[in-house]
């Protein structure tokens, strides 16, 4: 008995020091001295996910999520290869959204194919206003060893609605998406057995989606809720005494909230001239309106706010002599374009890229 407890006892110990040796050889263990900012994130790094997308849009696979060692989504090479940082909450981020079909990668293939090659990477991180934004710069983005973009463009405005709530996601150091205390979230990244274990269970989520593809089992998808909405929805022009009372109301009595946004982004501004690049800052809609030929239907309340809050985007733009993209005047969204209130589907991700790469190219003509 005592020689068999003995044999237990050894293999018990060559089994742990062989997970130490793993964890020691290949986990992040030692980041606090090589890369201590980057060590203190606590975004998702070094992930490579299958998200399903049912009850959201039809998809017959589940969408491939991945973000590198640094925390950005693209295959821009190396840091020092990236020529335009990306920057913004979800909707730039695009979870649900598979590689090669988000926003940015139709944006960076659209370039390539007019002849202007660029690196993009995306730095967005889910829920982050633009006081996220500001805070990257200094304990994440001018820590990235090599990073010196051209310029870094910032697409924003939804989350600019309800600051209230949203400091943990704008503090890239406290973000903590999984509930677990934080301490021993920050263990998991570093841990080389959870991130092969993330991978098994990613190709188990796909083995599992992949035998039951979306079709007309599924339950009412996002899609059509979000286009249900629009069936019996009220029109008014752009310029109509409705819109423009709610608009100059609405600016009265979010006065002090407007200027707080405006005087974040001039922050946001000096941040980036200050890492040695361009700013450029995207307007932003939600999908809870739709624009059409001058007009605007669906919930016109919100489309007077983001109105209000684009306004003040394009006037920071004015005072620092920046470029604008104003891309909440030109798309014009439809059916299938969005899965909630604020995210677009590979459709309507699809609209935002190519509507960006037309603006950006216009933008930056002689």
């Amino acid at each position: 008995m005592k020689t068999a407890l003995r044999v237990l006892a050894w293999n018990v110990a060559l089994l742990l020091l062989t997970l130490v040796a793993v964890e020691l050889a290949f986990g992040r263990w030692f980041e606090a001295v090589s890369r201590p900012n980057l060590w203190q994130l606590s975004i998702y790094r070094d992930v490579d996910w299958k998200m399903s997308t049912a009850g959201k849009y039809p998809r017959a696979e589940p969408a491939r999520y991945r973000r590198d060692h640094y925390g950005f989504r693209g295959d821009y090479g190396q840091p020092g290869d990236i020529r335009l940082l990306v920057l913004g909450g979800s909707t730039t981020d695009e979870r649900f959204i598979a590689e090669g079909e988000t926003w940015t990668d139709v944006f960076d293939r659209c370039l390539a194919e007019q002849g202007r090659p660029t690196a993009i990477a995306n730095a967005a991180v889910a829920g982050q206003s633009s006081r996220g934004h500001i805070r990257n710069f200094d304990v994440w983005l001018n820590h990235v060893d090599g990073l010196r973009p051209e310029r870094v463009l910032v697409y924003l405005g939804v989350n600019e609605r309800l600051l209230e709530g949203r400091l943990s996601e704008d503090d890239v150091q406290a973000y903590n998406e999984s509930g677990l205390p934080l301490w021993l979230e920050k263990l998991r990244q570093k841990s080389a057995l959870y991130a092969l274990i993330n991978v098994i269970k990613g190709n188990l989520l796909a083995w599992r989606s992949g035998v039951h593809h979306l079709g007309e089992q599924t339950p009412q998808l996002g899609t059509e809720r979000i286009d249900q909405a629009f069936v019996d929805a009220p029109r008014l022009t752009l310029d109509s005494a409705e819109i423009r009372d709610g608009r100059t109301q609405l600016r009265a009595a979010n006065a002090a909230d407007l200027n707080a946004y405006g005087q974040r982004l001039d922050v946001l501004i000096g941040k980036i001239r200050q890492m040695g690049a361009e700013p450029l800052l995207v307007t932003q809609n939600s999908g809870t309106y739709r624009l059409e030929r001058g007009g605007v239907r669906g919930d016109l309340a919100e489309y007077v706010h983001m109105a209000e809050v684009n306004a003040v985007t394009l006037e920071a733009c004015r005072r620092h002599a920046v470029i604008c993209l104003d891309l909440a005047s030109l798309l014009e969204f439809g059916d299938g374009d969005f899965y909630d209130n604020v995210h677009t589907t590979p459709a309507g991700s699809r609209k935002v890229g190519q509507a960006m790469c037309w603006e950006y190219l216009k933008a930056l003509r002689p």
